[in-house]
């Protein structure tokens, strides 16, 4: 059998597409993953790719899902309002298919360093336009699920406000090709979206998911890991240390908007 074609992306796991089958290395992480990707099947949520079994190599086999990724440049109309309202009701109908699932003794997760451990839902953990499949602009599935555990909505929803919103400053979003965007009116839209009342306290959770995810590249990084010393040399953690400081900046504008 091939080894297929490499996909772009796949920050921190190898990738490989196999006809219609993408092939990943698993870790101790995979089985909870396998079992979530089951339940988002049965629960007819379309939103995820589907677990096909473990092929000869001992990769997991998922389905590939067709569409448009941001690793090929900004997916036509990726920046609108449609788009941001499409993310927010995919997150809500993945939340919702999760509350039922089954948690078990057995189950384990790869928790980032910080991150909660328990909560009503599944969380991806992860959610970004750099995790989405797109098509006509709009949101129509996540991937990457490597980090999916246990959590409260709003631990996600905080994730998916700074990166579809996106909570950069204005020379981070030139950098990445963002359009300057007003930021509060769309952490609005997309917590109507989701159905979620925000809360003044829910740039709090912004700002701790940051943190979380600082600490996790360092963690990691010091321990020696060679995905995340990639990450810290290409400077990620500047990046991030840019963004909490734009939203303690920003978090009196954003606030009347939560109110």
């Amino acid at each position: 059998m091939s080894d297929g074609a490499r996909l772009a992306g796949g920050t921190l796991t190898a990738v490989v597409r196999i006809g219609d089958t993408v092939r990943r290395p698993m870790n101790f992480w995979s089985p909870s993953v396998h079992k979530l990707l089951r339940h988002l099947e049965k629960a007819g949520f379309v939103g995820a790719p589907r677990f096909l079994g473990v092929d000869d190599q001992g990769r997991e086999k998922l389905s590939f899902i067709h569409g448009d990724v941001t690793i090929d440049g900004p997916p036509s109309g990726m920046y609108t309002e449609a788009s941001l309202t499409g993310a927010a009701t995919l997150l809500r109908a993945f939340h919702d298919a999760t509350v039922d699932a089954v948690r078990d003794g057995s189950a384990n997760w790869q928790f980032q360093v910080g991150a909660p451990t328990t909560g009503p839902v599944i969380c991806h953990n992860d959610v970004g336009p750099y995790n989405t499949v797109y098509r006509a602009g709009v949101p129509v599935a996540f991937f990457d699920w490597d980090f999916a555990a246990p959590g409260p909505r709003e631990w996600d929803v905080a994730c998916a406000l700074w990166r579809f919103v996106p909570l950069y400053d204005d020379a981070m979003c030139a950098r990445l090709g963002w359009p300057v965007v007003a930021r509060g009116a769309r952490i609005a839209q997309f917590l109507e979206a989701y159905e979620l009342a925000g809360g003044e306290d829910l740039l709090d959770v912004v700002l701790r998911r940051m943190e979380v995810t600082r600490k996790t590249i360092r963690f990691w990084a010091d321990a020696g890991n060679p995905d995340y010393v990639r990450l810290l040399r290409e400077g990620r953690l500047g990046e991030i240390t840019e963004n909490i400081r734009y939203v303690e900046q920003s978090r009196r504008e954003w606030q009347t908007f939560l109110r």
